[in-house]
């Protein structure tokens, strides 16, 4: 498992130089979340990142979320997408297309810290997991990575990991850029390395911190794990993933980096982007039939 669990990170850590992470080193939080969420009988997915300037969000986050929802729900799992209302279309419109009967709270502005105790009573996770989702600074803001202020647009989350944190729940995170939740874990190398890091860097941290060089990989690479846990392949494939893309684009969504509603993921093409998904994909397949399984 080990070697394989490397083969995954190297995939998953490609372009974080380009934002100054690529010196993490993580070891056993990737297998570690996996084993959490495989443990777990419900789990919370909070994804969603507004882009300030299109009032709309990204698609970075909402395949990744889709992705390890679709295998936790194969899983038997009970699933819950916790967004906001600039990201709560896009996710519906990739659920639907699965078919998968999970609940989608979209939190609105004005109540969130009302409606995040009020999840987390109604839930009762065994897991919370962030993907993509922006985090509170030190100085109770949220940033983009260009340093806007973003706090408006993003309904406040972190709530949730303070009371999961509060009651033992286990937890995890996804990220690229170090403004996301989850980031406190690595604060440090966060304000030291990356670019307008002191100010942007995200406070809460998660126990477990999968950094990546797109987000949406991280959800995929999760899929891929679990997949190799189970004895079974639990991830879609590239085709469903391209239709999945299409569809939240269609909802509104627009690259995080160009702002374009185009099939993109920060900035990067979508070759580049199915290209990822098909080899973490193919490397939980191969691994499934060296043990004879397909």
């Amino acid at each position: 498992m080990k070697k394989y669990i490397e083969k995954i990170e190297k995939i998953i850590s490609r372009n974080s130089e380009q934002r100054g992470m690529s010196g993490i080193k993580l070891e056993k939080d990737l297998e570690n979340s996996a084993m959490d969420l495989n443990e777990s009988e419900t789990v919370l997915i909070v994804t969603g990142f507004c882009i300030k300037l299109c009032r709309i969000g990204e698609t970075d986050g909402p395949l990744g979320a889709i992705s390890l929802a679709h295998a936790l729900y194969m899983l038997k799992k009970k699933v819950v997408i916790v967004t906001d209302k600039y990201s709560g279309d896009l996710l519906k419109s990739g659920i639907d297309n699965l078919s998968l009967e999970i609940d989608i709270i979209a939190i609105e502005d004005e109540n969130s810290e009302a409606v995040n105790y009020e999840i987390m009573e109604k839930y009762k996770p065994q897991h919370v997991i962030a993907i993509e989702r922006p985090g509170r600074a030190k100085d109770g803001k949220s940033y983009s990575m260009r340093g806007e202020d973003i706090t408006e647009y993003s309904p406040d989350t972190d709530i949730i990991f303070e009371l999961a944190k509060r009651n033992g729940i286990k937890t995890s995170a996804i990220g690229d850029g170090g403004n996301e939740i989850g980031m406190g874990k690595i604060g440090d190398y966060v304000r030291d390395n990356v670019h307008l890091g002191e100010k942007i860097c995200a406070e809460t941290s998660a126990d477990n911190l999968i950094v990546a060089g797109v987000s949406n990989w991280g959800g995929h690479a999760l899929s891929s794990v679990l997949s190799v846990m189970n004895d079974r392949m639990l991830m879609y494939d590239a085709l469903t993933e391209t239709e999945i893309l299409k569809r939240i684009v269609l909802a509104g969504a627009v690259d995080g980096c160009t702002g374009e509603k185009e099939m993109t993921v920060d900035g990067l093409s979508f070759s580049e982007n199915i290209k990822t998904f098909r080899e973490l994909r193919e490397i939980a397949e191969n691994e499934l039939i060296k043990r004879k399984l397909i």
